[in-house]
């Protein structure tokens, strides 16, 4: 049951990039919003479903030859979850 339960649970989060990334892109990134950073910067923030759908999230960052600044999970209460570990 408790496998059952995680299917449906999606997680939130923040993955930022260098450069700004078209919004047209939306889909892409599996319906995450797509803002605009003031630092030239693009902050890519939703839920994904599992660790797959990030590791693909991260495999098109990638293969769009796009710099990754940063991937972080937002925990239940909003606050960003670092984990200096990984």
């Amino acid at each position: 049951m408790a496998a059952e339960q995680n299917r449906n649970y999606s997680v939130i989060y923040e993955i930022k990039i260098q450069g700004h990334l078209d919004t047209r892109w939306y889909e892409w990134f599996y319906g995450m919003t797509i803002t605009h950073e003031q630092d030239g910067s693009t902050t890519l923030f939703g839920p994904l479903p599992d660790q797959v759908v990030l590791h693909s999230v991260l495999d098109r960052i990638r293969d769009m030859n796009l710099s990754l600044i940063s991937v972080n999970q937002i925990v239940s209460d909003g606050q960003i979850n670092h984990d200096e570990d990984k």
